[in-house]
């Protein structure tokens, strides 16, 4: 047997972390104290759900003291079969992996999910109490994993004072925790659960198996300074930046958050995207002080619709002066009571010369109840936007509820828009309902309505694809759980949805039919049918009016390699008709080489043609066009040295589109016009990023940024490599940027 290696990530460490403690994180599990730990001995097999009994797969311990959580987990693995991978926080994990999700408060009024390779890569995220997952969730925790012959184990750490709960104690001054840990065996695809459930199945909180624990009370403060300089070679200027965080707990249940100047600029880009379409882009939100306790504030809604949408802080001034408008204070607090949950928070933009800044306000409290048997929650929503350069003022406020049994869930909103304007007031309203049956632990059936009437906006702090709105959708999953030499699961899903505007004006119906097949070899495959009923499109842009199309099919087809090796890929095929009279083809390979466990270079590539794309370029103008459209990304990223990351990033985007007919919208008919609307759009950023990681919310970071863009009307004769090479020449965006901050 070859000897035994030690391999030890840290995340982040809190200067009390380095206090002498019963365990030492190095992945083994040797410490006396693991013997006093709670055993997790028995496991399931819960992906695919055949509920198979495993006593000899996966171990796992966990232990408290005075300073927090450890949680360790023994993966009975062959050498052999095991995929030993790192990735930066986050991002994919290509490697056998272990998954633990915390719920602190033992009620799932919300947890914390925590997740480590084999190789180092870890993955943290806020599991709602609607059991939706926030991975743009920082915490401040350490992991370290071990790797032997037989086997290979990681142990991790997370301080009481790395996240915010409520805990009720008994006579005994006791504790109940959930806890539930997972391994993903990346070779099958298979995932072991030391509970039956899955956060897909609405009893996962209340079957979370408990840990009897004795939480200390106690106050912690958070002082993180940060400074930065950015040189815009671009706008040849350069902009230096000093600000604050700080934090107050008294308690585990109590959170004071202030931020003086913060820095709420991202050292990642977003991604390239060109949109044309009438749905804005939702983008998430990585920034610190809107990613603690977000959770709190969320509520149960359909479509994407949310009452706070963070990205909206800090978003361009209202008088288009500036493209990220600063910060200048930003509070929150958090109550989290046994039963009652209070919070809030204020924002106050810069006024500028020209008073464009913009003030937010948000208020929620919530109420939860839970039994042995189901968990419900209650709770009352309300924001404030203040734009003084529009004169406007926009409210919104919702009531919510959940509940949650073994077979049973539900959630409801409804909600409501106050906006006033110049003296002019409107008020819109909303309502969001859902509902699933489980069957089985693999068969379920769900349906949901949803509806905003033409009055409602939430746009000031929030998000919605879209208002005057009707949708009710009726869907059923099953799954099959087989043995074979072909596959292993059968996963089937099917569809039936309604949609109107609020005036009962018939929009595409889309119901689908997928089926998913687990193989036995790791891989995947997959294919989607889709059927898009005749009907008004009332959404192309600029106000048009609808117009009417005929029925459509789409059918997808996928393949994903098996995970493990050195290399895997993807690759998807779709066909569908489009606009009028268009068809489409739709072609996606995705590419991933892993030449070291530490190193990883995925290689994306879109290709979409067709004669068909509808869109609008003015007010009841819309062209039908013939159009190609491609997106490449490419992304290296790995480890340097031990706490020291590098990643490279490189997006682009080009989009040929040669206008086959123009038409003119009046009263539901289509006028041809004589007019040429063709254009090229090409975009492209390239991001190089250094980050050495000294602690929690401890780090240096230094970014090379370039980007830029070439639309040409008209004009479709210069190639692909032409247009970049001119937008890479002549840059709309090249910066440097180093940032330093923190944690005392």
């Amino acid at each position: 047997m070859k000897t035994p290696l030690i391999y030890s990530f840290t995340l982040v460490s809190f200067a009390t972390m380095a206090e002498q403690s019963a365990i030492i994180l190095d992945g083994k599990l040797s410490e006396p104290a693991w013997q006093k730990a709670m055993q997790y001995s028995t496991f399931y097999q819960v992906v695919p759900a055949t509920l198979s009994v495993h006593k000899n797969k996966v171990e796992g311990r966990v232990y408290s003291d005075e300073k927090g959580m450890y949680i360790g987990m023994i993966n009975y693995q062959p050498a052999n079969q095991r995929q030993k991978q790192y990735n930066l926080q986050d991002g994919f994990m290509q490697a056998d992996f272990n998954r633990f999700v915390v719920d602190y408060s033992g009620d799932g009024s919300g947890a914390y999910l925590f997740a480590v390779t084999l190789g180092g890569g870890i993955q943290d995220a806020v599991l709602t109490p609607q059991l939706a997952t926030d991975y743009d969730w920082d915490g401040a925790w350490q992991s370290a994993f071990y790797e032997s012959e037989d086997f290979w184990s990681i142990e991790t750490f997370i301080p009481w004072h790395a996240v915010s709960f409520r805990h009720k104690q008994d006579e005994n001054g006791y504790s109940q925790v959930g806890v539930s840990l997972q391994l993903y065996d990346l070779a099958k695809n298979y995932i072991y659960g030391s509970q039956k459930q899955t956060t897909g199945n609405s009893d996962f909180y209340i079957e979370m198996p408990k840990v009897q624990v004795k939480i200390p009370q106690s106050q912690q403060r958070a002082f993180v300074p940060y400074a930065s300089y950015s040189n815009n070679f671009a706008a040849n200027d350069g902009e230096a930046n000093l600000g604050f965080d700080f934090v107050y707990k008294p308690n585990h249940h109590q959170k004071l958050s202030v931020a003086v100047n913060p820095d709420f600029g991202q050292v990642d880009s977003d991604e390239v995207v060109l949109n044309y379409s009438a749905v804005e882009t939702l983008r998430t939100d990585k920034r610190p002080f809107f990613t603690q306790d977000i959770s709190v504030f969320s509520i149960p809604s359909e479509r994407n619709t949310k009452l706070i949408h963070t990205r909206r802080i800090g978003a361009g001034s209202d008088d288009q002066s500036k493209l990220i408008t600063p910060i200048d204070v930003a509070a929150r607090f958090v109550h989290q009571g046994e039963n009652l949950q209070l919070a809030g928070f204020a924002v106050a933009e810069d006024n500028l010369a020209s008073n464009a800044g913009k003030d937010f306000y948000a208020g929620r409290i919530n109420y939860t109840e839970q039994t042995a048997q189901q968990n419900w929650q209650t709770g009352v929503l309300a924001t404030k936007t203040k734009r003084p350069w529009l004169d406007r003022d926009a409210f919104s406020y919702a009531w919510d509820s959940q509940y949650q049994s073994d077979t049973w869930s539900g959630q409801i909103a409804l909600m409501y828009t106050d906006v006033t304007e110049e003296n002019n007031s409107e008020q819109g309203s909303g309502v969001s309902f859902n509902a699933k049956y489980e069957f089985s632990i693999n068969t379920s059936l769900s349906a949901n309505y949803f509806r905003l009437d033409e009055r409602f906006d939430n746009n000031d702090l929030g998000y919605s694809e879209r208002n005057n709105w009707r949708a009710s959708e009726i869907k059923i999953s099953h799954a099959i759980n087989t043995k074979n030499d072909w596959f292993n699961r059968v996963l089937q899903q099917a569809s039936f949805n309604y949609h109107t505007d609020d005036n009962g004006l018939k929009l595409t119906n889309n119901p689908h039919y997928l089926v998913n097949l687990n193989l036995e070899n790791g891989g995947q495959f997959e294919t989607v049918i889709n059927y898009y009923a005749g009907a008004w499109h009332d959404n192309l842009g600029y106000g048009t009016d609808a117009v009417y199309l005929d029925d459509n099919w789409t059918t997808r087809f996928m393949y994903i390699s098996p995970y493990t090796g050195m290399f895997s890929w993807a690759a998807s095929y779709q066909n569908d008709q489009e606009g009028l009279h268009g068809r489409a083809d739709q072609y996606a390979i995705d590419l991933t080489l892993m030449p070291h466990s530490n190193w990883r270079v995925v290689f994306n590539n879109y290709f979409r043609t067709g004669d068909g794309w509808l869109v609008a370029n003015q007010q009841n103008m819309i062209t039908e066009y013939d159009r190609d459209y491609y997106a490449n990304y490419i992304k290296i990223s790995g480890l340097i040295m031990n706490n020291l990351e590098f990643s490279s990033t490189f997006q682009w985007a080009s989009l040929k589109a040669k206008s086959k007919d123009v038409y003119r919208v009046f009263e539901g008919d289509l006028i041809s016009q004589n007019s040429d609307t063709s254009f090229d759009d090409s975009r492209f950023n390239l991001q190089l990023k250094l980050r050495y990681k000294m602690g929690a919310y401890s780090d240096m970071f230094l970014v090379y940024g370039r980007g830029g863009n070439e639309f040409i009307e008209r004009d479709l004769t210069q190639n692909r490599f032409a247009t970049l090479e001119n937008s890479w020449q002549q840059p709309d965006q090249e910066f440097v940027t180093f940032k330093v901050r923190y944690l005392f």
